[in-house]
């Protein structure tokens, strides 16, 4: 009976351990207090949105990362485009930040580093920052014969190049690509993409769309419009910067739910759900049926949301379950992005709970 003991109390206490191995580990230093850090800086700013337009800084800890947008500033530290920087920063705590502020503050301590960026060096990242940052909105597309002709009116289609995946609307539905960038030679190879049904002409631009990044052999950005190019050297599409919009201010239309059951929908016919974030750290709107509301808190592209309440009509049995997978979801939002006139909200492992499109009233 002892030895049998003696083995349960064994496994209890291993199985303690290895669960505990198993956590997350969590660098608390900047919550306890200040901590030195080590950040490189890229060589210029570029269009990002915290809950306004601005400009960031790119910024990563690891020399070997990807930049990453840094919506703070650092005291001490004036940023001079065409140089990229190492540099020793002291990163404290900031007490009771207001919800649109963030809640780390970043004091320059040395700039170790400071180096130009020149030549053929300096042209590949002003090329590569061009595709890459911001939100393309189409403005033509080839047809079958090879003629482009300008987008039609009430058609919104885009393209976001990041991290080697584009992605964004076709027209009517959401898609997403790899790509790979070698100068100005881009090729693109079509992924996922959602199947809704649209009426004309969105599925007719969204299908001569996909056919055009398929075709994509290189592209060229003149005069502020980028333009895809196919292996002749002919143009396939044409886009122009959309500008970001405002996170607040701004009714935001869903356009795709979590059902709460691991799955992206569209919404039910007839139904509308909204969001409006304040400057005061409150959002609200329709959740389809009752109106809602919640307060909230952004750092960067960090954003939490408290447990919504809500009044209390009922609707049918199919709209107050979208309205209560949809009210239930917001309470896991860690993330938001905007690109253009379109805002994702995504829990912190990247899954979407849902995605908007700015009104146009």
């Amino acid at each position: 009976m002892s030895w049998r003991l003696g083995m349960v109390i064994t496994t209890a206490v291993t199985m303690i351990f290895a669960l505990a191995a198993c956590q997350p580990v969590r660098d608390t230093r900047t919550s306890a207090g200040p901590v030195e850090k080590t950040l490189y800086i890229g060589a210029e700013l570029v269009d990002c949105v915290g809950v306004a337009p601005m400009k960031c800084m790119q910024v990563k800890e690891n020399p070997e990362d990807a930049y990453q947008f840094f919506y703070n500033e650092i005291e001490g530290f004036t940023f001079e485009p065409g140089f990229t920087y190492e540099v020793r920063v002291l990163v404290e705590p900031v007490a009771n930040a207001p919800a649109d502020a963030s809640n780390l503050k970043y004091t320059l301590i040395e700039i170790v580093s400071q180096e130009p960026v020149a030549g053929a060096d300096a042209a590949g990242a002003v090329a590569e920052t061009a595709l890459e940052g911001p939100t393309w909105q189409l403005t033509g597309v080839a047809d079958a014969s090879g003629v482009v002709s300008a987008t039609p009116a009430g058609v919104e289609a885009t393209a976001t190049f990041a991290d080697g995946r584009v992605s964004g609307s076709g027209g009517c539905n959401n898609y997403s690509a790899a790509y790979t960038l070698d100068g100005d030679s881009l090729t693109i190879t079509p992924g996922p993409m959602t199947m809704m049904a649209c009426p004309e002409p969105q599925m007719t631009v969204e299908q001569q769309l996909m056919a055009a990044l398929g075709a994509t052999a290189a592209y060229e950005i003149a005069g502020g419009e980028l333009h895809l190019l196919n292996a002749a050297g002919q143009v396939v599409a044409t886009f122009t910067v959309l500008e970001p919009v405002s996170l607040t201010g701004v009714t935001w239309v869903a356009t795709m739910v979590n059902n709460g059951r691991e799955a992206v929908v569209g919404l039910l016919e007839d139904t509308q759900i909204t969001a409006v974030f304040d400057a005061e750290g409150k959002v609200g709107g329709s959740a389809g049926c009752n109106r809602y509301f919640a307060g909230y808190t952004v750092d960067g592209s960090s954003i939490t949301i408290e447990p919504p309440a809500s009044t209390r009509k009922m609707c049918a049995e199919p709209i107050m379950q979208q309205e209560q997978a949809y009210l239930a979801m917001l309470p896991t939002v860690a993330t938001f992005a905007i690109q253009g006139d379109e805002l994702e909200l995504r829990t912190a492992e990247g899954a979407l709970v849902a995605s908007y499109r700015a009104s146009a009233e």
